[in-house]
């Protein structure tokens, strides 16, 4: 949500270097180094912040939702590897005690030793919490590497293909992009959802 206003945001007050129709234009000129150039610009934006939700409409205006989905996703991937490599880096020894004690962070740890993957899913899949947040916050907990680059795999395919597809609405008419941002919204609040009501009947079925 918070990146959903940003965006309209930047698009009414006409900050031509950041908007989505400057970047697709930037990096269509390119021709076969657009993607290359789309791909480093969403594994490095983590980094310095940028909403993500700008670069996404981009690739899709760009580049369609096929295609567009496609670079987002392996930049996306590369970047939330990126934070999460800081982040072990860095060490939890260092960083861990600067966090607040609202956010839980022993008990977000244990689960994530427990259920990983499924956990991880979950974060990805919820719009409402920070995308970049949970990556450097993963790389602080004991979560193996392979759980979490699975868990975002699949938890960035839905948004980015949304996005993408948002993009390319967006590049036909406006109306049709209002119904794309709509269709959106709908979906990502559906999908945890689903989730948990499926891992709740599995958990009812094992009983």
């Amino acid at each position: 949500m918070i990146s959903l206003a940003a965006f309209f945001y930047l698009y009414e007050i006409g900050l031509e270097r950041i908007k989505p129709e400057t970047i697709s234009a930037a990096i269509s000129g390119l021709g076969y180094w657009g993607p290359m150039l789309y791909i480093v610009l969403n594994t490095l934006r983590p980094l310095f912040f940028f909403p993500a939700i700008v670069l996404a409409v981009a690739g899709g205006l760009a580049y369609g939702p096929l295609w567009g989905s496609v670079y987002l996703i392996a930049g996306t991937m590369l970047g939330a590897c990126l934070c999460f490599g800081l982040s072990r880096w860095l060490g939890r020894d260092k960083i861990c005690h600067h966090i607040p004690k609202q956010i839980h962070f022993e008990a977000i740890n244990a689960r994530l030793e427990l259920q990983g993957f499924k956990t991880l899913l979950l974060l990805r899949l919820v719009p409402l919490i920070p995308w970049d947040a949970v990556s450097f916050m993963a790389g602080l907990t004991q979560v193996r590497f392979w759980p979490y680059f699975l868990a975002t795999l699949f938890g960035s395919i839905p948004g980015a293909v949304l996005f993408c597809y948002l993009g390319n609405a967006l590049n036909r008419s406006l109306f049709a992009g209002l119904w794309a941002v709509v269709a959106s919204l709908v979906v990502m609040s559906c999908l945890p959802l689903l989730w948990r009501s499926s891992s709740k009947r599995q958990r009812n079925h094992s009983l």
